[in-house]
């Protein structure tokens, strides 16, 4: 297995105009399927048993099984350019980089104009401290695997 492919900062943000496209479809598709998904809890608790519109709850249900095989599709075509999601809600996305030559995560989110922040490898992937923040005194756990 070939080692994951690393970016430069520069090389990450070159992708941004794909990566906010896809991720707007993304954001917006897990705000929708939050939404039904309540709504669709709400009327199974509503109507538990036998209900005159079952064939709808069930339709209705097919489709969100449909918008999340969705995500699942659109995640697929930002990892082929080497972009991890974390977060479908908030649109947060990574990319293996270095940083003071270091192996890093380096992210980005809808609100930000490019990629600005970075974590440790082993850090809370909700963890991000500005690029401009040196890894100064970064010394990887023992025994850490590269990326």
């Amino acid at each position: 297995m070939n080692p994951p492919a690393m970016f430069s900062v520069e090389d990450a943000n070159e992708r941004l105009p794909y990566v906010r496209a896809v991720i707007r479809d993304i954001v917006a598709l897990a705000a929708n399927l939050q939404e039904r998904q309540d709504r669709l809890d709400d009327v199974r608790e509503l109507h538990r048993g036998d209900s005159p519109h079952a064939d709808e709850f069930e339709e209705m249900e097919r489709a969100v099984d449909r918008d999340f095989a969705r995500f699942d599709e659109l995640e697929e075509e930002l990892s082929q350019v080497g972009v991890h999601v974390v977060d479908r809600n908030t649109g947060l996305v990574e990319m293996r980089s270095t940083v003071d030559d270091h192996p890093v995560w380096i992210n980005w989110q809808p609100e930000e104009a490019e990629f600005m922040y970075w974590r440790g490898i082993d850090d809370d992937s909700m963890m991000r401290r500005p690029l401009l923040e040196s890894v100064g005194g970064f010394e990887p756990p023992s025994g850490q695997q590269s990326l």
